[in-house]
């Protein structure tokens, strides 16, 4: 078994603990005695995301909530015009990579990806446009998800190109209430796709032949990948997060999988564990496992010449643990690594290897910025360039944290998710959407569907009094049923299992969330 949870000391990552696993003890070094500083680039960003440098160097930064900034050699921010609308409804929607065409010296094209549709029914979009001066011109779309994504996580995450020039899309899980879509091969969720630049599929993906599976399918079993990386030898890496704990490195090689949510290191947010299994033969095994979670959501690899004894190393941005970590590997294992940054305050979005050989990194704010890590130290005239840490009490709980960073908007589904829980609507809801078909007690036996007692905790399709539909009869794509993949299922049931028997229609997704709390605090049970 390959697989290898790290496991940090309480003096180098103060903030998590270990879990152990049959192979430990690698040695985690300290950072602070490396020749570098922290340099603030530039400031002023609304919840930067992505960035990619033009040929003059120049850099494009995408913002989440719609917008593309231009940041001249000389520090000057300008903003694009042209962006496509998009969809904002939680903090993982908007607008989330960039990358240049490998020809953009000739064809002036770029790449985004974002978010569209509602908020219990999103949609990645890959979209190619020409840069002419400061404008996106002669934009479209080029590839669509399928199907739309419930409430819960990000949709496309990340880009990149392999040394072929066809191009690689990264398509989250929508967190845990997606998870039920993962394994499922006629769909993109939970997957990485390999399209050509316009938008078609190359004809040598791995599932072209596979029956019921997506064409553009290269891999499957994923999360959420937060970053990848290709190398010299055309090996992708991806930093594949979890949720409370199971982050992932993996070497991702085409018509694969990765296991999610099938075999994990993580757990559910409420503590319930996902799986029993952290292996399974038909399952390829990460590099590298941090449980608890980092939140890790970037990934670089070295190959500049400003700092020569980190060649050919990653680089991990970290959204929890607010650092920067380095990893060294050797014969695919990680052999050390070291946390460089740990005292700003900042959530780490990207990170990136920038021409002039420099690591820079975008921190997930609503007062965002680009921070870089250059050499040796500041000289008189570069001590107020030096990056300074985000005011902060010490010892604050994660919904604190993300508060403090602006992070969670009074947007459609955070309001959602943080409204109070109304009994007396959830009830009359569940009367007006629920009750002609499903009892709410353990006595009632008069209604077409399956009792909806004791749902919560019960896995999907397990009801042995009712007959489901094949939609839930896979045991490949069965969950458990807790509050946030119920309301998901709730809020949008035929893109979560296709040609299931729910006749009702789909609820709006705070309506969703009432009745699954219901259900949860009233022992209920769904389909």
């Amino acid at each position: 078994m390959k697989n290898m949870v790290m496991v940090f000391s309480s003096l180098l990552f103060p903030f998590i603990s270990g879990c152990s696993s049959e192979k430990q003890g690698q040695e985690i070094r300290g950072s602070f005695n490396q020749n570098f500083w922290v340099e603030e680039y530039a400031q002023g960003l609304e919840f930067p995301w992505g960035m990619a440098w033009l040929p003059n160097s120049s850099l494009l930064v995408t913002e989440r909530l719609g917008k593309i900034k231009l940041i001249s050699v000389d520090g000057e921010i300008s903003e694009l015009q042209g962006v496509p609308e998009v969809l904002t409804a939680s903090p993982f929607d908007g607008l989330l990579d960039i990358k240049i065409d490998p020809d953009f010296n000739s064809n002036s094209q770029i790449y985004l990806t974002y978010t569209t549709g509602t908020a219990s029914a999103r949609t990645g979009i890959v979209y190619k446009a020409k840069l002419s001066e400061n404008k996106l011109v002669d934009g479209r779309e080029i590839f669509r998800t399928s199907p739309p994504a419930p409430t819960g996580g990000p949709n496309i995450t990340r880009i990149k190109f392999l040394l072929d020039k066809s191009m690689l899309v990264a398509v989250g899980s929508s967190g845990n209430p997606g998870s039920g879509m993962v394994q499922r091969l006629d769909g993109n969720i939970g997957k990485m796709l390999r399209l050509n630049r316009d938008g078609s599929i190359p004809n040598d993906n791995p599932y072209q032949n596979t029956n019921n599976a997506r064409p553009e399918l290269w891999a499957v079993g994923l999360r959420s990948v937060g970053g990848m990386v290709v190398d010299e030898k055309n090996r992708v890496w991806a930093m594949d997060m979890g949720p409370q704990g199971g982050d992932e490195l993996n070497l991702i090689v085409p018509g694969r999988n990765y296991g999610w949510p099938i075999v994990t290191w993580g757990f559910y947010y409420s503590g319930d564990q996902i799986s029993t299994k952290q292996s399974a033969s038909e399952f390829d095994d990460p590099i590298n496992v941090w449980s608890p979670s980092i939140s890790p959501f970037g990934l670089a690899l070295y190959n500049g010449n400003a700092f020569p004894n980190w060649q050919g190393d990653f680089f991990v941005g970290a959204m929890g643990d607010q650092s920067i970590i380095r990893l060294k590997i050797q014969n695919n294992e990680v052999i050390e690594q070291e946390r460089l940054i740990n005292d700003l305050n900042e959530r780490i979005r990207s990170i990136e290897v920038g021409p002039d050989g420099l690591i820079y990194a975008l921190t997930d704010s609503s007062k965002g910025k680009i921070i870089r890590l250059r050499p040796g130290k500041p000289d008189a005239n570069q001590l107020d360039r030096v990056a300074k840490a985000v005011p902060m009490a010490s010892n604050l709980k994660i919904a604190d944290i993300l508060e403090e960073h602006g992070v969670m908007q009074s947007e459609e589904t955070i309001k959602a998710l943080y409204a109070p829980y109304d009994e007396p609507k959830a009830k009359m809801i569940f009367r007006q959407q629920c009750s002609s078909c499903h009892n709410n007690s353990i006595t009632d036996e008069d209604k077409i569907g399956p009792n909806l007692y004791g749902v919560i905790g019960r896995k999907s399709g397990s009801d042995p009094e009712y007959s489901y539909s094949r939609a839930f009869n896979d045991r490949s794509t069965q969950i458990f049923w807790n509050v946030a993949t119920l309301a998901a299922f709730l809020s949008n049931p035929l893109a979560y299992y296709p040609g299931n028997k729910m006749m009702a229609p789909a609820l709006d997704y705070g309506d969703a969330l009432q009745v699954a709390t219901l259900l949860e605090k009233t022992n209920l049970k769904t389909p």
